[in-house]
């Protein structure tokens, strides 16, 4: 069992290395032997749940670069909740993939960097120290670059460009806060409390704080570090916007909570008075970013704007240093991931079938595009936070966290990103239900896409329901958060037993 997490990342770097090879057996069966090495990958994540629960991690030790420098996989709850919704919602990426991409020939290439990411993104989920966490993070975000630009058009390519721009600055700051953390501490396994000591100059302390915060937080699209996120999302295919939007962003969010609880701690954190600043930051950006996201006519642009908002959600929430916030803050990536996944599948179709790109066009598309409208009103109102759906659960923990800890305005902010994102989300709903279409406009509304595409964005819109609904069975987001937080702070998050 020790060996599992290496076998899972192992699983799609064959995928991705037979992309090539594979083009032998055709079209059909290529994707059926990378859907069935993406199947055991996700079934092997799975494999380490029970474990985890039961409060037994997973370490093996990769490979040494230099006596004080290895590549160190381990397996917590957090890390195990992230690998599960990253290798869930890439199947369903991938499947979706075989029905929606069009032939233009650079299907290979997509296939092969498609699995390559699901891999290294894996790695990120699984790293066990710092060194780890940089080359997963970094493999995975450059190697992206090909599906970004993957159509080849100019706004694709500008797009690409941006993007690389963004990342390569990023990881320069990941790069140079290590490399201060390495100073401080040495190559230390992430520890929950911290591997960094208090008594530590502080100056170099903030330095080191804020390089890796700001380099995570490129790829997290906090703002003002956001700026790739509306351009690459329409120019990019939406099999692969679902997963920039579902997880890749996320990924950010994700590294931000390995600097607070297992680089520096809630208590050195708290002790460099660093909080109050991401607090503001990430408040500004779930307002700012519903707001802008209001605004937009573009469907998929707006869905961008929205995915700034909702992560920011995730970094406010743990800005305020409680447990039950933070456990909400978990549960949140990974029920978002589904929801948004769910409507980045859905405008992709709505695109190629009916080209529909503008949220003004939307009118009367539920009449001849029914399946896909009903699952983009599902994860509309997941997201929302309306019960029982997944989005409701989170933002529920997430504001009975808030009052907790005693930060009923931060619960305002909270609130009032829900009420924005029911005005940028719930106008394109209406449109397609209650708006007829333009008499005189030429039809172009053709019916449903084929169930290779069809089938997983219902069971993405499923996810987002049984993610509420099921919110309390062991294995699932919630309790696995739940554990995460109880590590975090040193005590059971959720007020009982995980």
């Amino acid at each position: 069992m020790d060996f599992l997490p290496a076998l899972v990342i192992a699983l799609p770097l064959l995928g991705g290395a037979l992309a090539l090879p594979l083009r032998r057996l055709g079209e059909r069966g290529r994707i059926i032997v990378l859907v069935a090495l993406a199947v055991a990958s996700m079934l092997g994540v799975y494999a380490l749940l029970p474990g985890v629960l039961r409060g037994e991690p997973r370490m093996l030790s990769l490979v040494h670069f230099a006596p004080q420098v290895e590549l160190y996989l381990r397996v917590d709850a957090m890390g195990a909740m992230y690998a599960a919704t990253v290798v869930t919602l890439f199947l369903l990426a991938l499947v979706y993939s075989a029905g929606y991409l069009r032939r233009g020939g650079h299907e290979t290439r997509y296939y092969a960097f498609f699995m390559l990411s699901l891999a290294w993104m894996l790695g990120v989920a699984f790293a066990g120290n710092l060194v780890t966490l940089l080359v997963f993070y970094e493999l995975f975000s450059i190697l992206a670059y090909p599906l970004v630009v993957h159509d080849e058009t100019p706004e694709a390519i500008r797009a690409g460009t941006k993007y690389i721009i963004y990342i390569l600055v990023g990881g320069s700051l990941i790069l140079l806060g290590v490399i201060f953390a390495f100073h401080l501490a040495g190559d230390m396994p992430l520890t929950p409390g911290g591997i960094l000591d208090p008594g530590s100059d502080r100056t170099l302390l903030l330095v080191t704080f804020w390089c890796l915060v700001a380099g995570f937080g490129v790829k997290a699209a906090l703002m003002p570090l956001h700026g790739w996120v509306p351009d690459v999302h329409p120019a990019a295919p939406a099999s692969f916007s679902a997963l920039l939007s579902g997880v890749m962003v996320a990924t950010g969010c994700f590294g931000i909570l390995r600097v607070i609880f297992e680089v520096f701690g809630v208590e050195l954190v708290t002790a460099l008075g660093v909080a109050p600043v991401l607090t503001v930051l990430a408040a500004i950006s779930v307002l700012l970013a519903a707001i802008l996201a209001a605004g937009e006519d573009n469907l998929k642009r707006r869905l961008a704007w929205s995915t700034i908002s909702q992560m920011a959600y995730v970094v406010l929430a743990v800005s305020l240093l409680a447990p039950r916030v933070t456990a909400g803050a978990l549960v949140h990536i990974s029920n978002h991931a589904f929801m948004k996944g769910t409507l980045f599948f859905c405008a992709g179709l709505l695109a190629s079938q009916a080209g529909i790109r503008r949220v003004s066009e939307m009118a009367g598309a539920a009449r001849r595009m029914p399946l896909t409208m009903a699952a983009f009103t599902v994860a509309a109102l997941g997201i929302v936070g309306v019960p029982p759906l997944a989005g409701f659960i989170s933002k529920w923990v997430m504001g009975v966290g808030m009052l907790e800890a005693g930060h009923p305005l931060v619960l305002i902010v909270l609130l009032g990103g829900a009420l924005l994102a029911a005005l940028y989300l719930l106008q394109p709903v209406w449109m397609a239900y209650f708006r007829s279409p333009d008499e005189t406009a030429p039809e172009r509304l053709r019916p449903e896409a084929p169930p290779s595409t069809l089938v997983p964005i219902m069971l993405a819109a499923a996810l987002s329901g049984l993610l509420g609904l099921a919110a309390t069975t062991p294995g699932l987001p919630l309790a696995l958060a739940e554990r995460a937080a109880a590590a975090f702070f040193g005590s059971v998050a959720g007020g009982g037993p995980p």
